[in-house]
């Protein structure tokens, strides 16, 4: 019986599994063409680690002024605030296939949070949402969703960022 798809090359280098070797430095170079086509940022943007999220492409293009390393900090401190709140508060997660902003420190394994650790985080994600909380709803809805969730979906939204992160700043 015949396989399935295209001839083998010969001559190729593959993986265990059969795939295709490809080089480490291909591999990044495929991301940043594609960051370049969907973005239309210059490949030395694209290159960047700031060019992987809606936030982080606002900030290259200078929607955050020319340091806009505040601007990302607060972002940070928003979303670590509000991982940690709702690891503790909703253990189960609305999207259990989204992002997992609490991979890379060490939550995964980390045994059950102290009081004084519940209380040290519940007071500061309550911090950020009181400097939050005399904006109007829908602008900490498209600010979460950007910051959060990753999905910046108009001009309104961008603008709704920009007001979020500055009273986050303050």
């Amino acid at each position: 019986m015949a396989k399935a798809g295209r001839k083998r090359k010969i001559g190729v280098k593959r993986y265990p599994n059969g795939r295709p070797y490809q080089e480490p430095e291909n591999i990044k170079a495929t991301c940043i063409d594609a960051r370049v086509r969907q973005f239309g940022i210059s490949k030395a943007m694209a290159d960047t680690e700031l060019a992987g999220y809606a936030i982080g492409r606002m900030a290259l293009a200078g929607e955050f002024g020319a340091d806009y390393t505040p601007a990302i900090t607060a972002v940070y401190e928003y979303v670590t605030a509000t991982a940690d709140y709702m690891r503790i508060k909703w253990p189960m997660q609305p999207m259990p296939k989204a992002m997992d902003y609490m991979a890379g420190r060490g939550s995964s394994l980390a045994p059950e949070p102290s009081l004084k650790s519940v209380e040290r985080i519940e007071k500061r994600f309550e911090g950020m949402q009181a400097k939050l909380a005399p904006l109007r709803s829908n602008y900490r809805m498209y600010f979460h969703d950007a910051a959060y969730h990753d999905r910046l979906s108009d001009e309104f939204a961008r603008e709704a960022v920009k007001v979020c992160i500055a009273r986050l700043m303050r």
